[in-house]
């Protein structure tokens, strides 16, 4: 009998062996398969940053187009405020002239309807301006949402992609009973 038991040994050391063996060779295929699935999230990954990259170079280069619109912008309605300036200081000098001289010069409903228009001109250049700038602000705002929307899709994704991977379910509780085999 000693020698059938010593036969049992052999065999049970060899299929516990052949399991062990079978057991890692699972779980190397498992390994393999969580790091192509890893490398293929990575390049995904990869390939959205380099489309973000791209899309923010753009806006960048949108904005900048923007930017300098309204610099010229700015730069013409300054350009046109010294002028005005100019031609003020230039009549007041003619009429000064023209009193001396004992001409008659325009009168004050005309100079006044002449100011008034030339305040509606700047308030309508202000108006110009702050409409550019309040534009502006809107392209930032927009910007920041998507970056926002962005950040936001890229979380929610590692959150589905770590539940998926399985690193989500040992943060389970005390709500998920274990089951025991009997």
């Amino acid at each position: 009998m000693s020698n059938e038991s010593s036969d049992e040994v052999p065999d049970t050391a060899a299929q516990q062996s052949a399991e062990r063996e079978r057991r890692l060779e699972e779980r190397e295929k498992e390994t393999d398969r969580r790091e192509r699935h890893a490398d293929q999230r990575e390049e995904l990954a990869d390939r959205r940053d380099e489309a973000a990259d791209r899309r923010e170079r753009l806006a960048d280069v949108r904005e900048g187009e923007a930017a300098l619109r309204e610099r010229r912008a700015d730069d013409r309605e300054r350009a046109a405020d010294r002028r005005e300036d100019a031609l003020d200081a230039q009549e007041e000098q003619a009429d000064h002239r023209s009193r001396a001289a004992g001409e008659r010069t325009a009168g004050h409903r005309q100079r006044s309807s002449e100011a008034i228009d030339r305040a509606q001109g700047l308030i309508a250049a202000s108006r110009d301006q702050l409409l550019r700038a309040d534009e502006a602000l809107r392209r930032a705002e927009a910007r920041d949402d998507v970056e926002q929307r962005a950040v936001d899709q890229e979380v929610a994704l590692s959150e589905r992609q770590k539940r998926r991977d399985g690193h989500a379910p040992h943060d389970a509780g005390p709500s998920e009973p274990r089951q025991k085999d009997s």
